[in-house]
């Protein structure tokens, strides 16, 4: 089995560069998320993460793409942060994924 290809790697084999700051790390982020890559989207966000201009749409794209990988609790966890840093409209994936999901809590 082939091991995945960080999205650095990927970036710099494809386009030349990888971004530089948590704006362009968004952007990539929002690329995956378009072409269904899920998982680069969760490895592209966490420098956006981390600035408090992309903190939002970021965290919303990550715990997206946690629920698209089949990771309930950390989607949860992470519609939670979503809901806390002002996407209040996480709250209908959150409450759709506690149903569905019985024995999940949100610690």
């Amino acid at each position: 089995m082939e091991q995945r290809k960080s999205v650095r790697d990927t970036l710099i084999q494809n386009v030349g560069f990888c971004p530089k700051d948590a704006l362009g790390w968004l952007y990539a982020a929002r690329g995956y998320y378009k072409i269904h890559d899920y998982h680069a989207v969760i490895e592209c966000v966490t420098p956006a993460l981390r600035n408090d201009r992309t903190k939002r749409e970021a965290q919303h794209l990550l715990a997206f793409s946690f629920l698209h990988t089949g990771q309930a609790e950390a989607a949860a966890g992470a519609f939670f942060k979503s809901i806390n840093a002002g996407n209040d409209t996480d709250w209908q994936p959150l409450v759709e994924l506690l149903i569905e999901n019985d024995g999940l809590k949100l610690t």
